[in-house]
């Protein structure tokens, strides 16, 4: 089975997902987005993206949409915990963006943020003040992805697979 791994980065966040993943998976493709890629060559795809302002990623957004025709697994990095209700919330929302008949799942993990774009943030009007509970977040942003995000990275991709051979 040929496995592509495709991903867009701008922290590095998802880049240690994805080796994570294609590590994980023995002789599968590994490719930082944008690449000359033809989606039709692959078995199956996992396409990472990073959250740019609440969505993912304009780059994974326009590989996915040639990519999606194969089997796809969907895998990403935020800086706001995934597991938190707002987290889910957005886990969610961007499981219904792309719909897809042959989407086999969605993952995403904690990444630290840019300290550009918090910077940015910060001049915005009407920005948030950095309150004792906010730099918490941030301080354990800072720490992802770790090596247990990486292993859970790498498990979730095996799962997928093996599921997704055991419905063929």
């Amino acid at each position: 089975m040929k496995v592509l791994v495709a991903y867009a980065t701008v922290t590095g966040n998802t880049e240690i997902i994805a080796r994570a993943i294609a590590s994980a998976i023995p002789g599968a493709d590994l490719k930082k987005l944008p690449a000359d890629l033809n989606p039709q060559d692959y078995d199956f795809i996992f396409a990472g993206f990073w959250c740019d302002k609440g969505t993912p990623d304009e780059v994974w957004q326009a590989f996915q949409k040639d990519a999606k025709a194969r089997p796809i697994a969907y895998f990403g990095t935020m800086g706001g915990d995934p597991n938190s209700e707002r987290g889910q919330a957005w886990v969610n929302k961007v499981a219904g963006l792309f719909p897809c008949e042959n989407f086999k799942g969605l993952r995403v993990w904690q990444g630290k943020i840019d300290p550009k774009i918090l910077a940015a943030m910060a001049k915005m009007p009407g920005a948030k003040p950095m309150t004792p509970e906010r730099q918490a977040r941030l301080d354990e942003a800072a720490k992802h992805p770790t090596a247990e995000d990486q292993a859970q990275a790498g498990a979730w991709a095996l799962e997928l697979l093996k599921n997704f051979r055991n419905d063929k």
